[in-house]
């Protein structure tokens, strides 16, 4: 099953996959006949590896490697960019320096013909890559596969294009450098999902192993530490745990001169199950009462309280052995983790795959939609978008209801915004606000209503950004969201700034800025601070302003699992402060953007950076932001782009 629980053949052991083929790709090709007079022709299969040494495969067979290191590279943008490529640019970025660089790119694409196969067609202008539909290529199954499916990805963990050295224009090497860093990211998150899933379904060993692969890609990653804590004392291994951790945290303080996380501090602590009741009040209805009794806990702030309920409604549940009951206790649980308290996302993603795992045995549908879209939303949060996209799509599959379907959309809409997809966020938020207006779901109206808002404010479509926030505010008051409040009053006071209101701006961010530190919200806290600091640049008090924008983005990274678009948002504006008025630490801050944003996939903030190197006078800034301009559609940084390019 997906959820892991039940694999035959753990992705971690060597086998026919890890030599050079996906389950999906060994088993087209083991299925089809032998030829023979009377058979049917026989189907073609292609399999493209991307991921460490390239080399592209027909039928299991790899085929001989193409003349020239280029062809690489345009396999490599072919696949990866969004939108058309045109064959005069596509010259111009590889083969500048040829005497005929539109011969030459005749030359490399005629080898990619040869390298690909007759069954695939490669032609026009713009060059259209047309794959049979059963084509493997392993970074789309990374991206979109479940963790299953991509980590039987045989490069998983290795370079994109390891060893090829493509010697092109400035634009296309920053392009590569930057492919390669998402690619990474997206190889760390899938070892994240396959370890937690390990971990869940009681396999402790193999999530040792798939998280001391995960750690050793980002010693610094303290979820990932965490986690593999974790995996230590799970696999009766508490003492080389302890060590571990102490070591850990030494190093971060040491190496990087901050205090490690309050989750990574108590990851070693061992929490049992909570002991079962009685036995005479350990039924279904019972446990059904804890867990609304622990979530009625969890709403009201009670956190421990609410946690221990729901601890002991699995317990119960458990010892009922029903699996439907076990599900339902262990996704609430879950839920919990993720939502009731900050910095617990790696013992909620734990809970969260086994909630799956249940409910996937029993065919709970509304559960698996549940589970999905919870371990969708933490990815959201971590700006892995791909993995978001992949667990909220089977959500939305898996969905009985309408209820669940709006749920999923929602934060769909939050993702599609984040990675500068607008128009898809702007229908889906919409949908969202209307569906969950029309079923009582205040909190879900006012969650839909202030991204709506974030999404037309971002394409600095004032008015409709203000209507949707204005509306978003009023329902998140209304339904008694104070810890939610900060976002949308912050947000609407951008659009105040925005139109020059100043004095009613600077008011809605320090209420904003005091709210949020009252609840102790590092992300709502970064927003304020963001707008203050934009305040005080309003009033050319530039040292003030730079002051509270670099305490914005380290303000809002103040647990491990805070939503990270809010960190780059803060980032980009201190960038704007800094480039326009040239402060000496202008591309120092503008690079953290760049990296931050290339390897989390979050394409509009990485065009606003190459947008901010082209105001420091980098030439070639302006040719690499439109090489990612086809991953977004905000007209407002499309016509940034323009601008820049012109």
């Amino acid at each position: 099953m997906d959820g892991g629980a039940h694999l035959a053949r753990p992705a971690w052991r060597r086998s026919r996959l890890a030599e050079g083929r996906s389950r999906a790709y060994a088993a087209a090709v083991d299925s089809q006949p032998a030829p023979s007079a009377r058979s049917e022709p026989v189907r073609t299969t292609v399999a493209i590896h991307l991921l460490a040494r390239p080399r592209v495969e027909i039928n299991g067979r790899e085929v001989p490697r193409p003349r020239g290191r280029k062809v690489w590279g345009i396999l490599a943008l072919l696949l990866l960019s969004e939108g058309p490529i045109h064959r005069g640019r596509l010259a111009s970025l590889l083969f500048a320096d040829a005497d005929d660089p539109l011969s030459a790119l005749r030359w490399s694409l005629a080898e990619l013909r040869r390298l690909l196969g007759p069954g695939v067609m490669l032609a026009g202008d713009p060059i259209n890559l047309d794959l049979p539909p059963e084509t493997f290529v392993d970074v789309r199954t990374l991206a979109s596969g479940t963790w299953v499916e991509a980590a039987y990805v045989p490069g998983i963990g290795h370079e994109l294009l390891e060893g090829v050295d493509v010697h092109a224009e400035a634009a296309f090497e920053t392009w590569l450098l930057t492919e390669r860093r998402r690619v990474a990211n997206l190889s760390a998150a899938v070892l994240r999902e396959a370890a937690t899933a390990r971990l869940a379904a009681g396999y402790a060993d193999a999530a040792v192993e798939l998280a001391t692969k995960l750690v050793a890609a980002d010693q610094y990653d303290e979820e990932a530490q965490a986690l593999l804590v974790r995996a230590l004392v799970a696999a009766g291994q508490e003492p080389r745990a302890r060590r571990y951790l102490a070591e850990t945290i030494d190093r971060i303080r040491q190496d990087l001169g901050v205090e490690p996380s309050h989750t990574l501090q108590r990851a070693a602590d061992v929490v049992g199950e909570a002991v079962p009741g009685p036995p005479w009040i350990r039924g279904a209805a019972a446990v059904e009462s804890l867990i609304t009794a622990g979530e009625a806990a969890i709403g009201a702030g009670v956190f421990e309280a609410g946690i221990e309920i729901l601890r002991r409604s699995v317990a119960d549940a458990r010892d009922t052995h029903d699996r439907g009951l076990e599900a339902r206790a262990l996704a609430a649980l879950g839920t919990a983790f993720v939502h009731g308290a900050r910095g617990r996302d790696v013992e909620g993603a734990t809970v969260l795959h086994e909630a799956l795992a249940a409910a996937e045995e029993v065919a709970e549908h509304g559960l698996v939609a549940v589970a999905c879209r919870e371990l969708g939303y933490i990815e959201l949060k971590r700006a892995r978008y791909e993995r978001a996209d992949a667990w909220l799509v089977r959500s939305e599959a898996a969905a009985p209801d309408r209820d669940s379907r709006t749920a999923a959309a929602a934060i769909h809409g939050v993702v599609a915004s984040d990675r500068g997809r607008t128009v898809q966020a702007i229908e889906l938020l919409n949908g969202a606000a209307a569906d969950a207006r029309a079923l009582d779901k205040p909190r879900l109206e006012a969650w839909a209503l202030a991204f709506l808002g974030r999404s037309h404010l971002l394409r600095q479509e004032w008015e409709p950004a203000r209507l949707a926030l204005t509306q978003g505010l009023a329902v998140t008051r209304s339904a008694g969201w104070t810890t939610f409040l900060p976002f949308p009053q912050s947000l609407l006071a951008e659009v105040d700034l925005a139109e020059a209101r100043i004095d009613q701006a600077a008011a809605s961010f320090e209420a904003a800025f005091a709210l949020g530190c009252q609840i102790r919200d590092p992300c709502w806290e970064g927003m304020a601070a963001r707008g203050i600091g934009l305040i005080h640049a309003t009033n050319d008090r530039i040292d003030e302003a730079i002051a509270w924008l670099d305490d914005a983005r380290t303000r809002c990274m103040r647990i491990a699992d805070a939503y990270l678009w809010v960190q780059a948002y803060c980032l980009d504006a201190l960038c704007g402060v800094a480039v326009k008025h040239t402060r000496p630490e202008a591309r120092a801050w503008v690079a953290d953007l760049e990296t931050l944003a290339a390897r989390t996939g979050m394409s509009e903030m990485l065009v606003r950076a190459h947008l901010h190197r082209t105001a420091l006078g980098d030439r070639n800034a302006a040719e690499t932001a439109s090489l990612f301009a086809d991953r977004l559609d905000n007209p407002a940084v499309l016509r940034a782009i323009s601008s820049a390019a012109s």
